[in-house]
């Protein structure tokens, strides 16, 4: 168990500039109501429950670059609007 919780971790990446962007795919235990949608409100790029299997870590990842949001931040890149 972590000292800090993983949505307190996440609301730190969010939270700076330098990190906002990094993808995040929240692995979680916890499936109680009030956790998931703390959660949901960080906005997180996929969210999957323990014990996930194989198949289902590479589809959130999939999921994650057929998004609308994967190809914007590709394009800003490209374009230098970082």
């Amino acid at each position: 168990m972590p000292i800090t919780p993983g949505s307190q971790i996440m609301e730190m990446i969010r939270s700076e500039p330098a990190s906002a962007r990094i993808p995040i795919i929240f692995l979680t235990g916890k499936n109680d109501r009030k956790t998931v949608m703390k959660v949901m409100q960080l906005k997180p790029d996929g969210y999957l429950l323990k014990s996930m299997s194989h198949e289902e870590i590479i589809a959130a990842i999939d999921n994650f670059f057929e998004t609308n949001k994967w190809k914007n931040m590709k394009l800003k890149k490209e374009n230098g609007y970082e």
